[in-house]
């Protein structure tokens, strides 16, 4: 039986990340190896993965690093992702075909940049994108993604692109999937129904 796993923002092959989000790494090669070890340590190869957004600020990396994890692996795709519409490399239309076929040969599956997952054991869809509620406070990015982060409509929403270290800082119903936030490690849907149920 497969499991089903959520994650993001692993900035794979971004050696500045490790400074600017303090990560426990000497190097960028270490960080990778870490990262993927720490993947594989909980994903089998049946599993799924939601993964959302921020993979890798490289397609390089994208092409060499997706094979080496487990899983069937689903896109919603974050701004860093050379397939996000405010990624600069991914404007003209034949750049994000040809980059789309890229993540597409590597082993994704892309999805919408917003996305309702179904969760038999809730009474309603949970919303899965990269960023947060536009209501939620994000003052590193200002309004530089207003139009990407969705409407607060009372559901609850996985996301992740604040690299935050934990879960306390967030709203009730948003839970960061980031690998800063969770022991760079993906986690499953068993772990997310139970930060649901526990009061924050």
């Amino acid at each position: 039986m497969s499991n089903m796993f959520f994650t993001s923002d692993h900035h794979f092959g971004h050696a500045n990340i490790i400074k600017y989000c303090d990560r426990p790494y000497d190097n960028v090669e270490a960080m990778n190896e870490d990262l993927i070890s720490k993947w594989n340590a909980v994903v089998m190869p049946g599993d799924e993965v939601y993964y959302l957004g921020d993979f890798s600020m490289t397609l390089g990396a994208v092409e060499r690093i997706t094979p080496r994890l487990n899983g069937r692996k689903y896109l919603i795709a974050g701004n860093h992702d050379h397939i996000h519409p405010y990624h600069g490399k991914s404007r003209k239309p034949e750049v994000l075909a040809a980059n789309t076929q890229t993540y597409f040969d590597a082993g994704w599956t892309i999805m919408p940049l917003q996305v309702n997952l179904v969760v038999p054991s809730l009474d309603r869809a949970v919303l899965m994108t990269h960023f947060p509620f536009a209501s939620a406070p994000d003052p590193s990015y200002k309004d530089k993604y207003t139009k990407y982060r969705p409407y607060d409509d009372g559901q609850w929403l996985l996301c992740g692109h604040r690299h935050l270290r934990s879960q306390e800082h967030l709203d009730r119903r948003i839970i960061d999937v980031g690998v800063d936030a969770n022991a760079y490690t993906p986690i499953s849907l068993d772990y997310i129904l139970e930060l649901m149920r526990s009061p924050r």
